[in-house]
């Protein structure tokens, strides 16, 4: 495919919508919600001061509310704190890829969980190793601007992937991009001019053929819709922080007292404030006088909006409200009622995620020079609450109906079914060994002792 400046300033201006969305989703993950940004409350406070000289102070409270994050966490968490394993149908191939995903597999899921969630895409880059292995890590969704081939298959063709890098030689920051293909990677920087143009990356060069067969990245979508989970109730967490803001500038403004003047002797209503201020008198007519008076907060009416509000977040993000009244002593049924909106949405996620994770795999399986598999078979497991004395009840009275290996695998104390298994074979065989050996004596035939003749009818 052929790339030039004007091609890849397409690209980017086509990237601009992503980006704006992803950094809003990222704000309101990080508790720094629309409440924080609004110019409403502080308007209304330069207009009052401007005409009275701000007599009564105006509370200006931004509280906002970490729904987003709780509820990208909590199915995150639920999906991915136990990644998927893999099956090629073969135990050594099976302990390679095991290997080759290493210590960082649990924590790339996550990441690639989470990205998913907010920005709708997680993608992972993979690459050789200075020793020939295979290496891979996540990159961040707003450096990469995917090229599709635009029939039904939808296959990645090509990555244009922009982030800034570091000019030792003018001490500033110069925007670079690579643009990735099936066989090589070429490198851009942008000059002076905007335009962009081939530049030797360090050790590199302006072009290196990576030899991997394949477009090196992996796009892990959020859902079928490729859409993040922010729009689910964005409008929601919006009203909640506005009308819990609201509540606490009505209980920090109604402190200050409301001054009602009769017959006031003063020139205007600046003069009164200063007198108050400064010697904390106030002139009045014959008969005048002052009155206070202070404002009533409706709090039943806002508490019930809340209350009503909080549920629809966990409607609308599919998640499970961690109020402990709704949990108890549940039973394992209940329990999973509590959870179906979770599973439906992680269910989801992890429809997207399995084509990701199998291409990941089959990938491991090329660079470390291993027949690709013709079938991966993947084994998710959720992270959730559950009635463990329950589970084991039921494993319990299954012995004998299903095989052992299925019992174990879920018991609810056993992460590893295979070792589980080999520890009882173990145990049985130390057990075994420690029993002493019964022999049964030989038994007399009428009477005769061992190693006395014997004839054919028992005669001597």
């Amino acid at each position: 495919m052929e790339v030039n400046s004007r091609t890849i300033q397409f690209l980017l201006e086509g990237h601009g919508k992503f980006i704006t969305q992803a950094e809003c989703a990222r704000q309101y993950f990080a508790n720094h919600n629309k409440i924080k940004d609004d110019t409403g409350v502080l308007q209304r406070q330069v207009e009052a001061e401007q005409e009275v000289g701000n007599p009564l102070r105006m509370a200006d409270n931004r509280i906002s509310h970490n729904w987003h994050n709780l509820l990208v966490t909590q199915k995150v968490s639920y999906a991915l704190s136990f990644p998927p394993t893999f099956d090629l149908g073969d135990k050594t191939s099976n302990s390679r890829i095991a290997e080759v995903l290493g210590d960082q597999y649990t924590g790339t899921a996550v990441q690639l969980g989470l990205d998913a969630s907010n920005i709708s895409v997680g993608w992972l880059h993979y690459w050789r190793g200075e020793d020939g292995g295979f290496r891979y890590h996540t990159v961040d969704p707003v450096q990469i601007i995917p090229v599709f081939s635009g029939t039904l298959d939808s296959d990645l063709v090509a990555v244009l992937r922009c982030y800034t890098l570091l000019d030792p030689e003018k001490a500033q920051y110069m925007q670079v991009c690579e643009f990735w293909d099936d066989t090589r990677v070429r490198f851009y920087r942008q000059n002076t001019y905007g335009k962009y143009a081939y530049f030797d990356y360090p050790e590199l060069g302006r072009e290196m053929v990576h030899g991997l067969g394949t477009v090196p990245f992996i796009p892990f979508y959020n859902n079928a819709q490729h859409m993040g989970d922010l729009p689910l109730y964005k409008d929601l967490i919006d009203a909640y922080d506005k009308v819990v803001s609201g509540f606490a500038n009505d209980m920090e403004d109604v402190q200050e007292i409301i001054f009602v003047l009769k017959n006031y002797g003063g020139e205007d209503k600046t003069e009164f404030v200063q007198d108050l201020r400064q010697s904390k008198v106030i002139k009045v007519e014959a008969d005048g006088g002052v009155d206070t008076i202070r404002a009533e907060i409706p709090h039943e009416a806002r508490g019930e909006f809340l209350d009503r509000v909080r549920r629809q977040i966990f409607v609308s993000g599919m998640g499970v409200d961690p109020d402990p009244e709704r949990f108890g002593d549940s039973s394992g049924v209940a329990l999973k009622y509590l959870y179906s909106l979770l599973e439906l949405k992680a269910g989801m996620m992890e429809t997207q995620f399995r084509t990701g994770f199998a291409e990941l795999v089959r990938a491991i399986c090329r660079v470390e020079g291993m027949a690709e598999p013709a079938k991966i078979i993947q084994t998710w497991t959720r992270n959730m609450v559950q009635n463990d004395l329950e589970t084991a009840q039921i494993a319990a009275q299954s012995v004998g109906v299903i095989s052992d290996q299925t019992i174990v695998k879920n018991h609810p104390w056993v992460d590893d079914a295979e070792a589980e298994l080999k520890q009882m074979k173990k145990e049985k065989e130390e057990a075994a060994k420690e029993q002493p050996q019964f022999q049964f004596p030989t038994q007399a035939i009428n009477g005769q002792q061992d190693g006395d003749p014997v004839n054919g009818d028992g005669s001597e």
